[in-house]
């Protein structure tokens, strides 16, 4: 604050103090200018931002000549103030004007750049917020997710290159159909199977709950939801098999959206996908691109937990789920990537492992039922 201060009792000297740097019918003005300025200043180290902004406002008013520095204080105040479309003009304009070797350029820098931010930032939020009703979000406490259709066809599995657990490529048929949650699981439904349970709602991060996919659950708290789910509503809902779940991924690649081997930046809530004023955290579901089968998050948000047993070698068991008597000493495949992950993870061939007692905040699931 002190440094701020000295620095404008030297500009006011510098362009007011003294009577030759203004022709004499402006005397008066400069005086004016003077005044307002000092009170700008006064203000400033009271950290009273928004008097202090109509102080320098009231300099301007005076039409006197200044001097280049003025520009980057006034701006400065108007970005402490949130006005940062002012704030981007003046800044610009002493930096236009003094150059790299003006004495606070790299300082003018840092706030512009801060300033574009917020302004990228603001003007986001409008798009989100003038397209937030075509959003497929769930509103509303549900037990049960929305479901969407998925018929059954043949396609390729794994991948030529990667990791060993990747290969080989090998055919699979999805000989049934199936539905799959649109959704990852969010507390709101997951939350509405522990209150009728009596089971405890697992901890958030501290991000929030509701639309949020639920994080921190094990295997076994998922299978309990699915188990729940099928005897309330007299189906069978269960976690994907690994060779559903793959092929169900594979369709989120959309060419007219310019989507091939790499997530773009805002297409998935990932390391390196998200934007650079965005939290290293969940996101409520629905707010990323769907799939062509209308799905959302498959990649990124959270890893899934599946119903398959993980080996190094693909046997055949990525078709079918392991029963609970089958669990103990084996690993679950979960797919799909996290918000922590990073941007090449988000294949749909990847595959990591995890025992089905383990959990964290980027591991969540979503579920299907037999049709």
């Amino acid at each position: 604050m002190t440094y701020f201060k000295y620095s404008i009792f030297v500009i006011t000297i510098f362009f007011l103090g003294f009577p030759y740097l203004v022709p004499a019918e402006q005397a008066s003005n400069q005086e004016r200018a003077s005044y307002y300025l000092k009170k700008a200043t006064n203000y400033y180290n009271r950290k009273q931002y928004k008097k202090s902004e109509s102080a320098f406002q009231q300099v301007l008013r005076t039409k006197i000549t200044l001097h280049e520095d003025f520009y980057f204080y006034y701006g400065r105040v108007q970005a402490l103030n949130g006005n940062y479309d002012k704030a981007e003009g003046n800044i610009s304009m002493y930096m236009d004007s003094a150059g790299k070797q003006g004495q606070y350029y790299h300082q003018a820098v840092t706030i512009y750049n801060n300033v574009r931010k917020k302004l990228a930032k603001k003007e986001f939020q409008k798009t989100q917020k003038d397209t937030s009703s075509k959003i497929d979000v769930p509103q509303n406490l549900s037990s049960v997710p929305n479901m969407v259709k998925i018929n059954p066809n043949t396609y390729m599995m794994g991948a030529k290159h990667g990791d060993d657990d990747q290969k080989p490529p090998h055919k699979v048929s999805i000989k049934k159909t199936f539905s799959v949650s649109q959704h990852e699981i969010t507390y709101n439904q997951y939350e509405y199977f522990a209150k009728a349970t009596k089971r405890k709602i697992p901890d958030d991060a501290g991000w929030g709950k509701g639309n949020r996919p639920v994080i921190n659950v094990t295997l076994y708290d998922a299978l309990a939801y699915c188990k729940w789910l099928s005897k309330k509503y007299n189906r069978v809902y269960r976690l994907p098999t690994e060779a559903e779940w793959e092929y169900i991924a594979r369709t989120t690649y959309k060419n007219k959206l310019g989507f091939k081997d790499l997530i773009s930046l805002g297409d998935a809530n990932c390391d390196g996908c998200r934007f650079f004023w965005e939290d290293d955290e969940t996101k409520i579901v629905g707010n990323y691109e769907p799939n062509s089968y209308n799905l959302y998050d498959t990649f990124g948000n959270v890893w899934e937990w599946t119903c398959s047993a993980y080996t190094r070698k693909y046997n055949g068991q990525e078709k079918s789920c392991l029963s609970l008597k089958e669990l103990e000493g084996k690993t679950i495949a979960v797919r799909g990537g996290s918000w922590r992950s990073s941007k090449k993870i988000l294949k749909p061939y990847v595959r990591y492992n995890n025992f089905p007692g383990y959990k964290s905040n980027d591991l969540g699931f979503r579920i299907v039922e037999e049709l």
